[in-house]
């Protein structure tokens, strides 16, 4: 067999069993059979409290998805299901592309998933708040409760078999006819959501245990075109399991267990995260199958924090689809709004610059433009700055109020031989801007935004580069490229330009993201090594702006974004292509433990990407 890639994280979990969502009921459902004069109610019910009529399961069938352009993607799914000791076995086969084999495995301690064309295997421990049994999901309005066991595994038949993800939603269920799948009797049953006049699924439910033995979906808007279809081929119920079959197979090798690096602990005192200053992890959802949606997605940063008190991951609704190269929500100070660059129209242009409200869950469009890179908002709050481009090698900067009123261009003062120009941030009340050309050095400039004057940043040149500065306006960090040594020096200076301190250095590669705590006493920051193979390694360190105590927190392989959470004490790490897939990290600055986030429904069947922390 190959050798296979093995990354292993080590989790903390909570150990309370007080807050399990299985103690949100204390009845035993009563038995019932379903037929066509079922009422909606009862079929609602039947779905609601299917998990309590089977101990264990074991079933095998297929997903075969309809593509616009004609063509079909099918897979196989074998499942064998011990919920009562949080077990689960997932053997997935790709009918029509035989480089989707995987096989994901929960021995009730640790979870495995095993990549076989990617030659890797991951390695989580289960976590506590996922350790539900029997799950009857709590009924209330407006919110829904997917199965925290299902939320590990993620893949489409086995969702089937907790029928309750589907029966949390308004809208109206309604008898069509009763037929047999897999051998056993099923009542055929459709789903319509409440705005919707035509149905978004029809499924064909056991009449004894409400599990779900064959489902067509037609979309979100509902229609009578199949987007996709599950069938159960065979299902046996309440079946002993050998513990076998929730080991690892015999030909994989054992984890190893990560080296810790030899670095200290960022901060010495800071308690955890309190609800208040938690805030919010917004990120985007991107499913490696046909036939799904990107989505925009909020997890609580309590999760981070307090595991056993975190609620279930929450889908974003928006008023256009994700079908274009996404970025990162930009909050503002206070976390109220917002600000997001994205066209809403087929072929990808204009742009337009939208406000979204968080509490009220809106989006409002401020401003267009053929296309808008993403916005910037000022330290108080008051502007939106953004860089246009015309697509034809124009560009220029504009700002405009949250309310959507003051549009205005405020980049025209800048010296017409150094365009086009990079908009950097904000630095106080003025915007940073320098130019994209080639060549070593140049001047930075500021932007006045009440008139638009422009005016150099420093009395001397400097090396063109991206210039961060800190939340309190105190200093400026950037990274030194010296072409003959090929050293790059991460540095820290006063806004006028003086007194820079090096802070870190290192021999090619290169430097990015650099970012700040919130209270500008830390830069994290990642390096890309250069390693034997040419393939990069990322590296991610925090250090103070003094230089002292540089620790590395996080190794792997392409990282997008570091973000430190309102209160300093975490450091967010977006790896975007690990072993897999793309995923986020959380490092605890005060012990160095590394996590993966989890919140009950997200699932590492997806990538998670472009994230943001509304404070």
């Amino acid at each position: 067999m190959k050798r296979l890639l093995i990354l292993t994280l080590l989790l903390l979990t909570a150990c309370s069993s007080t807050n399990s969502p299985a103690s949100f009921f204390d009845r035993t459902p009563e038995p019932f059979s379903l037929n066509l004069d079922s009422t909606p109610g009862e079929i609602q019910r039947a779905m609601l409290e299917s998990a309590v009529h089977w101990t264990t399961l074991q079933m095998s069938g297929s997903i075969t998805h309809f593509l616009p352009d004609g063509s079909t993607q099918s897979f196989h799914e074998q499942i064998w299901l011990d919920p009562l000791e949080s077990r689960y076995r997932i053997q997935l086969t790709g009918v029509t592309n035989s480089a989707d084999n995987n096989l994901k495995l929960s021995d009730g301690e640790t979870i495995t998933n095993i990549n076989y064309p990617a030659d890797t295997i991951e390695q989580v421990s289960y976590p506590d708040f996922a350790r539900v049994g029997q799950y009857i999901p709590p009924v209330q309005d407006g919110v829904a409760y997917p199965n925290p066991i299902w939320g590990q595994i993620g893949t489409p038949l086995s969702e089937m078999a907790f029928s309750a993800n589907f029966a949390q939603a308004d809208g109206t269920f309604a008898p069509l006819a009763m037929e047999s799948v897999a051998g056993r009797s099923a009542l055929v049953v459709s789903w319509t959501y409440i705005e919707n006049a035509q149905p978004s699924w029809k499924a064909w439910l056991d009449t004894q245990t409400g599990v779900i033995l064959k489902m067509q979906e037609f979309g979100k808007e509902g229609s009578d075109a199949v987007q996709s279809e599950r069938i159960v081929e065979s299902i046996t119920y309440d079946a002993a399991f050998d513990e076998t079959v929730f080991a690892l197979p015999a030909d994989l090798p054992q984890a190893i267990q990560p080296t810790r690096v030899a670095s200290n602990p960022v901060i010495t005192e800071s308690a955890p995260m309190s609800v208040e200053e938690a805030g919010e992890l917004y990120f985007f959802l991107q499913p490696r199958g046909q036939g799904q949606s990107i989505e925009l997605v909020r997890v609580s940063g309590i999760c981070i924090s307090d595991a056993a008190n975190c609620p279930p991951l929450e889908k974003i609704p928006a008023p256009f689809p994700f079908i274009f190269t996404l970025n990162a929500l930009s909050w503002s100070p206070d976390g109220t709004f917002a600000a997001f660059s994205y066209s809403d129209t087929p072929n990808g242009t204009p742009t337009k610059l939208w406000l979204f409200e968080a509490g009220a869950k809106t989006w409002k469009p401020l401003a267009e433009f053929a296309y808008i890179d993403p916005p910037f908002w000022s330290p108080d709050g008051a502007w939106i700055a953004f860089r246009t481009q015309d697509g034809l090698g124009g560009e220029g900067v504009y700002v405009v109020h949250p309310d959507g009123s003051g549009l205005k261009n405020v980049s025209a003062s800048l010296p017409p031989e150094g365009r086009p120009y990079i908009m950097d941030g904000w630095f106080g009340g003025d915007i940073i801007m320098r130019s994209a050309l080639l060549g070593g050095s140049g001047s930075v400039f500021l932007v006045r935004v009440a008139d638009g004057t422009a005016r150099p940043m420093f009395d001397v040149e400097l090396t063109k580069s991206q210039f961060i500065a800190s939340p309190n306006a105190g200093y400026l960090a950037y990274d030194e490229f010296d072409e003959a040594t090929r050293i790059h020096s991460l540095k820290v200076m006063e806004p006028s330009g003086s007194n820079a301190t090096t802070v870190s250095q290192f021999t090619g590669g290169s430097l990015y993201p650099i970012v700040w705590s919130p209270n500008s006493d830390l830069l994290a920051f990642n390096y890309y090594a250069e390693a034997a193979n040419g393939m990069p390694i990322a590296q991610v360190y925090v250090v103070s702006r003094m230089g002292e105590n540089r620790s590395l927190l996080y190794e792997g392989s392409t990282v997008g974004r570091l973000i430190f959470s309102p209160n300093g004490r975490y450091l967010l790490i977006e790896e975007t292509t690990s072993a897999s897939g793309g995923h986020l990290y959380w490092v605890d600055l005060a012990t160095l433990d590394l996590n993966i986030l989890q919140a009950p429904g997200l699932s590492t069947e997806f990538d998670w990407y472009a994230p943001s922390w509304r404070p």
